[in-house]
């Protein structure tokens, strides 16, 4: 009698044991079908902020090119006064 306790027991745990790993199996597939769904959305992300990035180049480009036109703004001005030292580099554009 005591026996039959002990296998009805015993199978009640192997019943558990095998629900909890089926249990883990499946959640496991979900993890990696997500996953792929999460690398799948990065390809996306990357692609689509990929422009972002590019604009910190184009204003690095653009700050050289401000750099540049203030030089030359400078060394216009310097060319101006030296032509014509009788008038002031910026009053002739207050004028005009």
């Amino acid at each position: 009698m005591w026996w039959t306790v002990g296998f009805m027991t015993g199978g009640v745990v192997v019943v558990v044991v095998a629900a909890l790993l089926i249990t883990i199996l499946l959640v496991a597939r979900n993890i990696e079908r997500l996953a792929g769904q999460a690398l799948g959305v990065d390809g996306e992300l990357k692609t689509a902020t990929q422009s972002i990035w590019s604009l910190a180049d184009a204003n690095d480009i653009v700050e050289d090119i401000a750099g540049s036109v203030r030089s030359i703004d400078a060394q216009v001005t310097a060319i101006a006064d030296a032509l014509s030292p009788e008038t002031a580099a910026g009053s002739e554009r207050s004028e005009g």
